[in-house]
């Protein structure tokens, strides 16, 4: 693999932003990049077996999982010039929308073929999705399921950081992408 100036976080918020242009939409939120990148966590875990971001964090949060890691990586993309933030008033939720969309042509990355047959599918079938669709999908993942059932005392664990150990890998698509 060749040495990018780009951690791997980084790298998959270009491709992301890449993917998003080529799907025709202006650019994605926070809150979708968010919950899109938390969700592939969750897949590459399911489906590969393995954590594609090994680095980055996520804590549960009002709003379902976030990352303090995603917030710091968009904001050094763009304080670089690889990506661009637009805030953007958004009356129907009542706060403003921090959007964000490539600035430059799209740099060598250094997923593998594997990986690029893996995000490619999985892009394809978040990116369409609504802000409402991808939260929902989100909370119906093992570890947000994990905390949800936690919380029915009552006592919210907002900031916990969320443990992935409850995602069930799949054996037989682990089979499939180990292959490639």
């Amino acid at each position: 693999m060749l040495k990018t100036m780009f951690n791997r976080l980084e790298e998959l918020i270009l491709l992301i932003l890449d993917r998003t242009h080529k799907e025709g939409k202006a650019d994605l939120s926070r809150f979708q990049m968010l919950k899109i990148i938390y969700l592939i966590q969750v897949y590459s875990l399911k489906y590969a077996g393995t954590s594609l971001l090994p680095q980055t964090t996520f804590i549960r949060e009002k709003n379902g999982p976030i990352s303090v890691d995603i917030y710091k990586s968009t904001d050094g993309l763009v304080g670089r010039g690889y990506i661009k933030k637009e805030i953007k008033e958004n009356k129907g939720y009542g706060h403003e929308r921090h959007c964000f969309s490539l600035a430059k042509k799209l740099p060598q990355l250094n997923f593998n073929k594997g990986e690029l047959l893996f995000l490619d599918s999985f892009l394809s079938e978040l990116l369409p999705l609504t802000q409402a669709q991808l939260k929902a999908r989100a909370y119906a993942t093992e570890p947000m399921k994990d905390i949800l059932n936690r919380e029915r005392n009552g006592v919210k664990k907002t900031g916990e950081v969320i443990d992935f150990s409850s995602v069930a890998v799949d054996q037989d698509v682990i089979e499939t992408y180990s292959d490639l």
